[in-house]
């Protein structure tokens, strides 16, 4: 699937799964949806599926900034759990906090890093990368590491089933495909399409 197709389930995803009631529950959830839909492909080597890509990911940093700031400006406790991601283990210490804080954000970064150079669909769409980058970002900023698991579950089901492997099993190298259609053509926009509609749905249900 291209990244319209991406957003749009991923994003809808994780509104219906957390289900957001009021406007600073869904702040973290569009941060975490947005970066979660279309980091598996950090790893693109098509031009054209780079280009898509690039320009969307763009995008949703965009929308993911914008939902820091507006709860920032809303003070509506996103930007509190900073630090907190250890807590679980390591009780309130503010020291061990900023310790687990810099593991993290350096465990994301190099996992992107490997990701964006481990071939198309390969480690970047695996549930090792998947479980690393949630930790990571639970370490960084807990209160968006659930909707970018989310986000990121539905990215590669979406590519699996496609005509292309995905190596869910990384570093096993036999992938998973479905070979139910192809994921740039008219599937691709019947998805998107979808994924909107589902979006909006999800939405009202979560303001009601």
């Amino acid at each position: 699937m291209l990244a319209k197709a991406h957003i749009a389930v991923g994003m809808a995803a994780a509104f219906s799964i957390v289900r957001p009631g009021t406007v600073a529950e869904a702040l973290p959830v569009i941060a975490g949806g947005a970066l979660g839909c279309l980091i598996c492909d950090l790893d693109c080597e098509n031009k054209s599926e780079k280009s898509d890509s690039s320009h969307w990911r763009v995008v949703m940093a965009l929308v993911a900034a914008a939902a820091l700031i507006e709860d920032h400006l809303l003070d509506a406790g996103m930007w509190r759990s900073i630090g907190h991601g250890g807590d679980f283990l390591w009780g309130s210490s503010g020291q061990i906090g900023q310790y687990l804080w810099f593991a993290g954000l350096a465990g994301f970064v190099i996992t992107c890093v490997f990701a964006s150079g481990s071939g198309h669909r390969g480690f970047s769409h695996s549930l090792l990368a998947m479980a690393l980058e949630t930790v990571c970002l639970w370490l960084i900023f807990p209160a968006v590491a659930v909707p970018f698991a989310i986000a990121f579950t539905s990215h590669v089901l979406l590519d699996m089933m496609n005509k292309r492997s995905v190596r869910l099993l990384y570093p096993a190298k036999k992938g998973i495909c479905l070979g139910w259609f192809y994921a740039d053509r008219l599937a691709n926009k019947v998805v998107a399409a979808c994924g909107t509609v589902w979006l909006i749905v999800a939405i009202i249900i979560c303001r009601r």
